[in-house]
């Protein structure tokens, strides 16, 4: 590494889009990757189970990666290392809790389960390569989170991950503010900071607020009480779990996911739960209704999960009746509206009460607003800035809300996936292009659905399909049987004989039109059954059904 060597901050995913968050810092042949997160697939991407970036970037760096530092375990910062890892070398830097959670992960990929963790904590320095690395504490929905400090040479990148300055978290560990400010006076050239709720106004609620917003439904509360939250926000089960022992309610977890980050977060220290007051759901079940509280997954709507489940009654016993409460303390990530409305819905047929943010104030934000953002940049003094993680509107927002603190609007880059920015010379610059994307994961394929199949998968929802068997003699072009139609997502033949009949003559016609050597082309005489049968659909039925031509030659 020269002394020459420009310091490049080479985003690969989470500016322009909530998720997928992973950025490269390099210098000469060092490089370290900060995160490597997934996104939920959005509406259209119709059968896909998440969404990687593309990580070619991360893979040609060989040697050069030295280390993949996790700011925190969210899903959307650790959840593409299982498809990375068994092609790097690098070792991958957590803190305890982060690392619990990527290794229990990793069990469900054996190619990935002898990546090397290494452990670290707030305030640890460690080099890799020519590169210095810090860690600072900070609070977030999730223990164990975050901030990464980087030196190179005389260059210092501040990156926050995902945070909120919370004055009173329940664990007592606030954020780092004395460091961060003794970080700002030693001069931090760039700051790469969390734009999740820029456009929200004022600060953060405590998470300490909670128990005094659920405790007047525990307190109204006749029967059962059924939370559901992300399985990993551990602050907030600790939260629930006081309410109980206030109110003499025992607790039970329900749901994979649920069950092993609670057993996780006991054994690390991070959640205490008096012996009595844990039971299992079995057992749980067996109480007075009035004395259980069951913490359950499927804050999101998911199908399959443990409250859906229980929403449509097919839990046996654990099912919600009247004078229960079911409370959505979580946030609804987009696109998975739809879903939890559904599971709402039922959960009303049942004569439950629900209580969610539209009703309610059942929930808190890990992100930091707009104040708390603002009081970040004024506690780092950068001389550069970038705003991460967040739609592009987000990005925007934030870099105005630096130069509003005083920050030249020449000294903020308004970067999205793939913009490299170079530091040289105590200069920041744009300085090219990466190829970046995103990659589909559909049950066991990772990269086997492309914008085509998504294109098909619409295609077959919104028009339906149609297929087309016929046969015809190869040397003559005539047609000995058929055409029959087998049609899903339109009227049936049955319904519309006369129609269908009438689709029979079209396809007949333009066989016949066609000449022998057109016809002993199978591709071609393929092609034009299906245009002459999505010509007749669109103008009989005004639908543009996928045609899939089955032709047979004798």
């Amino acid at each position: 590494m020269s002394a020459r060597d420009p310091l490049r901050i080479v985003p690969l995913g989470g500016l322009g889009e909530f998720g997928l968050n992973c950025l490269v810092i390099e210098r000469g042949d060092d490089a370290v990757a900060i995160d490597c997160g997934v996104m939920f697939p959005e509406e259209h991407m119709m059968g896909v189970d998440r969404v990687l970036p593309d990580l070619d970037y991360l893979r040609a760096l060989g040697d050069r990666l030295k280390g993949v530092v996790l700011t925190h375990g969210h899903e959307d910062h650790i959840g593409a290392l299982p498809y990375i890892l068994p092609e790097l070398t690098a070792p991958v830097f957590a803190t305890p809790f982060t690392a619990a959670l990527l290794e229990r992960k990793l069990e469900e990929y054996p190619t990935a389960s002898d990546a090397l963790i290494e452990i670290y904590d707030p305030r640890d320095r460690w080099r890799l390569g020519g590169l210095e690395i810090e860690a600072l504490r900070v609070t977030h929905s999730i223990v164990d989170a975050c901030a990464v400090a980087v030196r190179a040479g005389g260059d210092l990148v501040l990156h926050t991950g995902d945070f909120k300055l919370d004055p009173d978290p329940i664990d007592g560990q606030t954020t780092d503010l004395e460091r961060f400010r003794e970080l700002g006076d030693e001069g931090i050239r760039l700051l790469l900071s969390d734009s999740t709720n820029v456009e929200v106004p004022g600060t953060t609620k405590p998470e300490s607020q909670i128990p005094s917003f659920l405790r007047p439904i525990f307190a109204n509360t006749a029967g059962r009480i059924y939370v559901t939250t992300f399985a990993s926000h551990i602050h907030r089960i600790q939260n629930v779990v006081t309410l109980c022992r206030e109110f003499g309610r025992s607790i039970a977890f329900v749901g994979r996911s649920m069950e092993a980050n609670a057993a996780l977060g006991t054994r690390t220290g991070h959640l205490r739960i008096p012996g009595d007051m844990l039971l299992s759901s079995r057992d749980a079940e067996k109480l007075p209704r009035e004395k259980v509280c069951f913490v359950v997954t499927g804050s999101q709507g998911e199908p399959g999960s443990a409250l859906s489940r229980i929403a449509l009654l097919r839990m046996g016993e654990l099912e919600v009746a009247p004078g229960d409460a079911v409370i959505f303390s979580s946030r609804a990530i987009p696109g998975n509206d739809k879903a939890i409305a559904a599971v709402v819905n039922q959960l009303f047929r049942t004569g439950a009460e629900v209580y969610d943010t539209r009703v309610a104030n059942v929930h808190v934000s890990g992100h930091a607003c707009r104040d708390e953002l603002r009081a970040m940049i004024e506690l780092t003094r950068p001389q550069y800035f970038v705003p991460l993680h967040g739609e592009y509107r987000n990005l925007v927002h934030h870099t105005r809300l630096a130069i509003e603190t005083g920050l030249a609007r020449e000294r903020c880059f308004t970067l999205v996936d793939g913009e490299i920015l170079a530091l040289a010379d105590g200069e920041a610059a744009r300085v090219g292009t990466v190829d970046v994307g995103r990659v589909l994961v559909d049950g066991r394929g990772v990269g086997d659905v492309d914008e085509a199949v998504l294109r098909d998968r619409r295609h077959l929802a919104e028009d339906g399909v149609v297929t087309v068997i016929l046969a015809v003699k190869r040397q003559t072009g005539e047609i000995v049987e058929g055409p029959d139609f087998v049609v899903r997502g339109l009227a049936s033949p049955d319904e519309e004989a006369e129609a269908f009949e009438e689709a029979r003559r079209v396809v007949r016609a333009r066989v016949a039109e066609m000449g022998p050597a057109a016809v002993a082309d199978l591709a071609e005489l393929q092609e034009e059954v299906r245009l002459a049968t999505r010509r007749f659909f669109r103008r009989r039925f005004g639908r543009r059904p996928l045609v899939v031509p089955y032709v047979m030659e004798l």
